[in-house]
């Protein structure tokens, strides 16, 4: 899978919380200050080079769809920078959230929670 770039995302995401959608839907979900037309038709072409989005033909627009879930990019993106900015470790991205005062102390009891519940499962 590919990394998009900021512009490919913007628009993936209105696509992934539409579902699917036509050109001018998708156009109405871009948040402020909006690109034209035309560059969001570009980057919808990218994307499905990319094998983001795919389409359907309907009449004389394009219907178009995401290929690749929200989630699984998330992933992918979650373990791109753990890789490259956290030496691989997991628990060193958690540990500079915990630094940065960015979870509070109910996320990180359901943290312990969930970690004593998959090593139960194991």
């Amino acid at each position: 899978m590919k990394p998009l770039t900021k512009a490919e995302e913007q628009v993936m995401l209105v696509v992934w919380d539409l579902g699917q959608g036509f050109l001018k839907d998708i156009m109405e979900h871009i948040p402020e200050p909006k690109p034209h037309s035309n560059t969001v038709a570009t980057l919808l072409k990218i994307l499905i080079e990319k094998e983001f989005v795919e389409y359907e033909v309907q009449g004389r627009n394009n219907l178009y769809k995401p290929r690749v879930s929200k989630a699984a990019y998330g992933q992918k993106s979650v373990n791109q920078l753990v890789k490259g900015y956290f030496e691989g470790s997991p628990a060193k991205l958690v540990s500079q959230f915990v630094s940065d005062n960015k979870l509070s102390q109910e996320e990180l009891q359901k943290l312990l929670e969930q970690i004593k519940n998959a090593q139960n499962n194991q």
